[in-house]
């Protein structure tokens, strides 16, 4: 019947205009995508091709290169499985989860500690959901252990924060928003898992989400826009993954206390960052200084977990709701059409926009792309599409 509808659609433009907009086809044809097919190459080629299954972590690229000190990029990927698995149940993405926890471990000298605190904060977000989903107790103990290093990286020179890494940690040196705001989002996590069970240094986790939410909100966002930023005079420092940490613990400090200056703080940010990071001529998320094999083309991936939880929550006004779904739709629509070469497997470009042109395509943005896909399926599957 549909079909029937968009024929007579086109016989009526015929009629009208005595000949088919070729545009217009070209148009309606380029984006008229199977997002549950999408995701499913999508992630399907992903840990075919970038997973090394012998030594059970990622590859840095599709050929098979091995970033030996890549730690962070390693709990994206864990969360791009976790999203395939909850998504189609599959026991072959549950096999690589199980496999992943030795085998990163291995790979970073036996241990998931790190010199930098954003890097484990990474982990602790992306263990607990491992364990969320696949019950493996392996990752509690993971995600605990986490825990207490990056609160190790909390101290009171200049109002507080977590600092980057070990080294800056002794002077309260270069404390952001990449440790701070994925540290916020383990804490209400694990208030809302554990309560007043857990205390640690003497603060139970809600105290610790206050503490340092708070020390994000004064000292890394202007109020009044929304704008997350790492240095106020320098707009290039503005990344799309702060604002995604920050929008998601704002989320879920609202859904512990109920109090909409929170849920506000999530809309505002999320409104600023759909307008402002975004690539001028297309309006799909893009963070400065994008190039080929870089961490900051993980950035996206990052952002698009976190939006796509907000667009989910049943209190997010439908003007917002609606305006969000389009936006992500947009980017995904792009991306797939001309970020993305499919054969033999698929590949995702870093911008969104142009497709892998030298045959490599790096671990980071192969995370970001294949975030989205499954993203946009989840919101499909959900009736938000």
């Amino acid at each position: 019947m549909k079909k029937l509808i968009y024929m007579s659609a086109l016989a009526l433009i015929i009629s009208s205009c005595g000949k088919i907009d070729d545009e217009f086809i070209d148009r309606r044809a380029k984006y008229n995508i199977n997002w549950t097919t999408a995701a499913d190459s999508s992630s399907t080629s992903f840990v075919n091709v970038y997973w090394n299954s012998t030594k059970h972590h990622f590859n840095n690229d599709n050929f098979g290169a091995i970033g030996q000190y890549d730690y962070w990029p390693e709990a994206h990927g864990l969360e791009v499985m976790l999203d395939a698995y909850a998504r189609t149940k599959n026991d072959i993405y549950k096999q690589k989860i199980y496999d992943f926890y030795e085998g990163v471990k291995a790979k970073n000298n036996k241990s998931f500690y790190n010199n930098y605190y954003d890097d484990m904060a990474w982990h602790g977000v992306a263990h607990l959901r491992a364990l969320e989903i696949t019950g493996d107790a392996r990752y509690e103990t993971s995600a605990t252990q986490l825990w207490k290093w990056i609160l190790e990286g909390w101290n009171d020179f200049d109002g507080g924060g977590i600092a980057w890494n070990h080294e800056n940690n002794t002077a309260g040196k270069s404390k952001g928003v990449p440790s701070n705001g994925p540290a916020a989002i383990i804490a209400a996590k694990r208030w809302q898992k554990y309560g007043e069970s857990e205390k640690i240094n003497g603060f139970n986790n809600l105290e610790w989400l206050s503490k340092i939410y708070n020390w994000i909100k004064e000292n890394r966002v202007v109020q009044q826009s929304g704008r997350v930023f790492e240095n106020i005079n320098d707009k290039n420092g503005d990344w799309t993954y702060n604002a995604g940490t920050y929008m998601g613990a704002a989320l879920e400090y609202y859904k512990i206390t109920g109090n909409k200056v929170y849920l506000n703080d999530a809309i505002k940010t999320a409104d600023w960052a759909t307008s402002t990071l975004v690539n001028a001529n297309n309006k799909v998320l893009s963070d400065w200084a994008e190039q080929e094999d870089h961490d900051v083309n993980l950035f996206k991936g990052i952002f698009v977990r976190y939006l796509t939880q907000l667009i989910r929550h049943k209190d997010l006004p439908e003007a917002s709701r609606k305006r969000y779904v389009n936006f992500l739709k947009n980017s995904g629509q792009l991306l797939w059409t001309n970020g993305t070469t499919k054969s033999p497997v698929v590949l995702f470009g870093y911008h969104w926009w142009q497709a892998p042109t030298t045959g490599k395509a790096g671990l980071r943005a192969q995370i970001s792309g294949a975030a989205l896909m499954e993203s946009i399926t989840l919101l499909k599957n959900e009736g938000y599409l």
